[in-house]
């Protein structure tokens, strides 16, 4: 191909951060080339043809649109086209919380980045999910997850996000401040993740990289850069034009890095390590791996009408916000939709079947229709969350990256994310699947790959600044995911080109000597919404409320219990009536994962209670082991027959003295009760108890709520040993009776 030698700016990559670059660069009057591996993808070019993974799928197998790479320890996702990951991401356009900047280095806050986040929520033209043509409604799973995350207890924290799709409210007129025209409107077919045969995606090759041409930039696609030497002014890049396999190369006085986390990391690599052109790059190189956090689920089979071949990839976000035992965990729970053709990309992670490239000619299996003649089977749930971040990227033998990751460490966050996907699964009806690659290896998959080149004030501590130079190598820039210190627990997609417009507006003014510069598009920006804030208010909010945990995915038990006894009830004149008391009670306890000896959540109790002929309807409370010397069980209940009385009952089990615990203490519950029958209010005080034939079908009434088989066995031997060593150490505390 025939292009210049020499340009002031040599961007590598065009995802995010190399869009970004690209198009600041050229708006700043610099001469700029854009190299890219993959191809340049139109409307109607992508894949489809789902009956062999050779038709433009896999980068390995004929230069397509999806590149996996088997990490050793991990599986990254990646993509190859003019557009980087955005021909095939999920749209999502999500800021971190403020508190995930805290672990990052001094100089980077939600607050410095969000006009950052601002500008490219503009120039993406971000808006929540629009209503399917066909329905002139939101996808039925949209609703169907937010009323499963109301069933779970957190609406609180379930949102929209910001898509980057054109929807068709928005296709009828174009908006003379988009940064590119809009495309034709989104026709829910739920194929973004194979790239937009509509049109209607907003992916770099429709808003970032136009801006580049528009002003100037030379696009070299399908050339892979394998080395980059120092010259005297700059930086010559050496590359393989795929097209006609020759070796060429391109000098420019910048060269800013961005084919990814760990390819950028990986080039980096060879050429401190491989072609040795620079030696000098931080020992640090590598470091900071992260997958986001990543875990991918299925829901197989749902009784909840999901259509998930239908309407955008995401559609909705739970950011889920808890504690397992003494360990804080964070991450979000997303809808994923499920079209045809993903079958055979999931079945390419199955290591049972060798490796992705060595068998894409095999086709696929035919999908099985079910009998009630529905194809939409199953949905995706797509997890993220705050990992440690401390994987390690290094070179084989053979010079490709491989990532050292430790699942321990991170064991916490993948369980809750694990559970979250069963417990989302039961509310939808259906049974959850995970990755055959999880399955069988316990070896992860992320297409959110970060880290790579840390964040240091020096060559000792970093590969790059926090403006993104290299350290030891003026003019050489690293603006995409391998420059994000650390997992942002959302959709890092935002978060890469708010970063990539912050160094490149630095980076501008370098090479401009104009102080001053910013992005046109500046001037017309306006605050984009955050619905994930809102969300994270309301989550701290309804955790503070409750003063526990927003917790994933509880352990609930469920256990009837019948108690009988006498209670005497004194009238206003200081008459008196012995009448028999009995109770017949259902408790729902809402977790039982609460360190033995500590208070339990609090029950819910619902069932029904008489008082000699009268019959009520009870509900209310029931404490285990609450913070009260002695106290074994607290019970706080209301009752009314609807008509002609109504009153509350207390009473608590209580120790009765000796190191041990009675059984008896545990059987018997001494109540008072406030009755007011007519408007005449009556006191009472009784006891009833269970009795001994009566722990028979209490025991047998126990029951794991919505889990079966050893999660429910799982369950119920965690409840009993939280009560046995929960009524034990009160017995031991409370001391002899005196």
């Amino acid at each position: 191909m025939a292009h210049p030698e020499r340009f002031d700016a040599v961007v590598v990559g065009s995802g995010f951060g190399g869009a970004v670059a690209a198009a600041r660069l050229a708006q700043a009057g610099q001469s700029v080339a854009v190299l890219e591996r993959g191809r340049r993808w139109s409307p109607g070019d992508f894949p489809r043809d789902d009956t062999s993974l050779d038709r433009g799928w896999l980068w390995a197998k004929d230069r397509g649109l999806y590149d996996v790479r088997w990490l050793d320890t991990m599986i990254g996702v990646q993509a190859a086209g003019w557009g980087g990951g955005s021909l095939v991401y999920a749209n999502v356009f999500t800021r971190p919380p403020h508190e995930v900047f805290e672990s990052w280095p001094d100089g980077f806050d939600r607050a410095s980045l969000d006009p950052y986040y601002n500008l490219a929520a503009h120039m993406l033209g971000v808006r929540p999910v629009g209503v399917d043509p066909l329905t002139g409604d939101v996808p039925a799973r949209t609703t169907a997850m937010e009323d499963a995350a109301a069933r779970l207890h957190r609406p609180a924290g379930t949102l929209r996000p910001l898509l980057a799709v054109t929807f068709a409210d928005q296709a009828e007129g174009a908006d003379a401040g988009a940064p590119a025209p809009q495309g034709p409107a989104c026709t829910f077919v739920g194929e973004c993740m194979f790239g937009c045969n509509e049109g209607a995606k907003n992916s770099l090759d429709r808003n970032y990289l136009v801006v580049a041409e528009r002003h100037g930039a030379t696009p070299l696609t399908g050339c892979e850069v394998d080395r980059i030497e120092p010259e005297a002014d700059g930086y010559r890049v050496h590359f393989v034009d795929h097209a006609s396999g020759a070796q060429a190369s391109v000098i420019g006085r910048a060269v800013f890095l961005a084919a990814g986390a760990v390819a950028t990391t990986e080039l980096l690599l060879r050429n401190r390590d491989v072609h040795r052109t620079l030696p000098d790059l931080s020992p640090t190189l590598g470091r900071g791996f992260s997958g986001n956090g990543d875990f991918l689920a299925f829901v197989s089979r749902p009784r909840t009408e999901l259509q998930p071949g239908r309407g955008p990839t995401i559609t909705t976000t739970t950011v889920v916000d808890c504690h397992i035992g003494d360990e804080k965990v964070w991450f979000q729970v997303q809808d994923g939709a499920y079209p045809a053709q993903i079958a055979g990309l999931v079945r390419s992670l199955n290591p049972l079947r060798g490796r992705a490239g060595s068998r894409a000619r095999r086709p696929p299996r035919p999908r099985r229709r079910r009998r009630s003649g529905r194809r939409d089977e199953t949905m995706a749930l797509l997890m993220m969350g705050r990992d440690t971040s401390d994987g390690v990227l290094t070179l084989d033998h053979q010079g490709e990256a491989r990532v050292a990751w430790r699942n321990k460490p991170n064991g916490g966050l993948y369980r809750a994310e694990m559970r979250a996907a069963r417990q989302t699964a039961r509310q939808l009806g259906g049974r959850v699947r995970y990755l055959p690659s999880w399955s069988v290896l316990r070896t992860g998959a992320t297409v959110h790959n970060l880290g790579g080149a840390p964040i240091g004030p020096n060559a000792a501590t970093g590969v790059i600044d926090e403006r993104g130079r290299v350290h030891g190598y003026p003019g050489l820039y690293v603006v995409d995911g391998a420059g994000v210190p650390a997992s942002t627990g959302v959709n890092p997609s935002a978060t890469i080109a708010a970063l990539a417009e912050r160094h490149v507006e630095a980076a501008v003014r370098d090479l401009t000597g104009e102080p001053g510069w910013v992005a046109p598009e500046r001037a017309r920006v306006r605050p984009a919404p955050v619905p994930e804030d809102e969300a994270m208010v309301a989550v701290q909010q309804w955790r503070q409320a409750r003063g526990g945990s927003y917790d994933p995915s509880p352990w609930p038990v469920h256990f009837r219990e019948a108690m009988a006894g006498a209670a005497t009830m004194t009238r206003p004149d200081g008459g008196s009536v012995c009448e028999p008391l009995r109770l017949g009670l259902t408790v729902d306890l809402p977790d039982v994962r609460t360190a033995p000896g500590h208070a339990a959540p609090a029950a819910a109790v619902a069932g029904v209670a008489s008082f000699g002929a009268t019959r009520v309807q009870v509900t209310g409370t029931l404490e285990l082991f609450p913070d009260v010397r002695g106290t074994f069980m607290r019970y706080d209940l209301r009752y009314t027959d609807g008509e002609r009385c109504h009153g509350e009952l207390v009473g608590s089990k209580t120790h009765s003295g000796g190191p041990l615990p009675h059984l008896r203490d545990l059987m018997t519950l001494p109540v008072s009760i406030d009755h007011h029958l007519d408007g005449v209010p009556w006191h009472g005080a009784g006891v009833v108890r269970i009795s001994l034939p009566g722990l028979v079908p209490l025991v047998g009434s126990l029951r794991a709520g919505g889990r079966h088989g050893a999660s429910s066995a799982a369950t119920l031997a965690r409840f009993a040993r939280y009560f046995v060593v929960s009524a034990w150490r009160r017995a031991a505390a409370s001391g002899p009776q005196v």
